[in-house]
């Protein structure tokens, strides 16, 4: 894993986190074999399918056009240290308002049962009380039993429920 070009990564004990930058964007978005040869990595997080994809190319859009917030809305990719391997990716969704935003996260569903969702999000959490954020909402879809655990586990409390459930974490 080439840590030098992870810049504003977050490290646990058993991951690294680390945003798409625009330029590491563009490349991921170009060509994954060089991205994966670049960072030292291998890509083995969500499914690459249309919807992912046509995300990834808008956001690397988006992600030039407003680099000063980026880290509020780029993704960051969960990187395993035991075999540098990209196993899902975690974000805020927005540029904060009034200290509030909200969260989203995906994991390849082989890497699931380990522990590591919790082990990024908490970090991930700790990450955004350093930016300044006071409160961090989150939704699920209501099967979704696997996500609202690492909620749980990371303290988020149960808000509402709409179409998804709602969860609210204060840091």
């Amino acid at each position: 894993m080439n840590l030098a070009l992870m810049t504003d990564r977050i490290e646990t004990e058993r991951l690294v986190l680390f945003p798409y930058t625009p330029s590491s964007l563009a490349l991921f978005n170009s060509d994954l074999s060089l991205f994966e040869k670049t960072f030292d990595v291998k890509y083995r997080g969500e499914e690459l399918d249309h919807l992912l994809v046509s995300y990834l190319r808008r956001l690397e859009h988006e992600l030039a056009a407003d680099l000063p917030h980026y880290l509020f809305f780029t993704e960051f990719l969960i990187v395993c240290r035991e075999n540098d391997t990209i196993i899902g990716s975690i974000d805020f969704k927005y540029v904060p308002r009034d200290g509030v935003t909200e969260i989203g996260y995906g994991l390849n569903p082989r890497f699931e049962g380990h522990g590591y969702m919790t082990e990024a999000l908490t970090a991930f959490l700790s990450f955004g009380r350093s930016l300044g954020l006071r409160a961090v909402l989150a939704d699920t879809l209501k099967d979704n039993l696997k996500s609202q655990c690492v909620l749980r586990r990371c303290g988020f409390r149960f808000l509402r429920e709409e179409e998804t459930l709602w969860w609210e974490k204060e840091l």
